[in-house]
């Protein structure tokens, strides 16, 4: 044992001290890499795996058949009754419509077609929100897009409030 030690020193010596802090910054190196980075790596191995088997679950979702969708929208020709009845809703919900703006867009390719409603209300928070639940439950084809509130300068507790809807009809 002690002849192992002997040549141990002598190996050391001939190294000096920078030779010595060489080899301890080498095993501190070695050290770090096994304790942090390759578990860093087999951790990004993992999630990349995951993420290539999402991936080929994304591919595999059929693409959206139109012909199925448009059997469950309204013909074009009630575009017209539908909009009124958000009139009647929104009586219903006790808020003032003041303004309404409609766009007429035609989707082509899906043999559909797209009026985009916007409408400025004026209402108490409560009352809004009755009206979009009422609107959204009555007429499912109907998408809201945005919805943006202001406090009104008119009146106390009320509301002017944006709101942009679609309304989507088979053609």
């Amino acid at each position: 044992m002690s002849r192992i030690a002997q040549i141990l020193n002598q190996r050391l010596a001939l190294l000096g001290v920078p030779g010595i802090a060489g080899l301890g910054i080498i095993i501190a190196c070695l050290a770090f890499y096994d304790g942090a980075i390759r578990p860093l790596q087999q951790q990004l191995a993992q999630r990349q795996q995951l993420l290539d088997e999402q991936r080929v679950s994304v591919k595999a979702v059929p693409k959206a058949d139109w012909r199925t969708l448009r059997t469950h929208l309204p013909p074009q020709a009630q575009a017209d009754e539908l909009a009124a009845s958000i009139y009647r809703l929104a009586e219903a919900a006790q808020i003032d419509l003041r303004e309404a703006e409609y766009k007429e867009e035609n989707l082509d390719k899906a043999r559909m077609a797209a009026r985009h409603l916007n409408f400025a209300v004026s209402g108490d928070y409560f009352q809004v929100r009755r009206f979009l639940s009422a609107v959204l439950g009555e007429i499912p084809a109907l998408a809201l897009d945005a919805v943006s509130f202001q406090k009104s300068r008119d009146a106390e507790g009320l509301l002017d409030a944006r709101i942009s809807m679609t309304l989507y009809v088979a053609r």
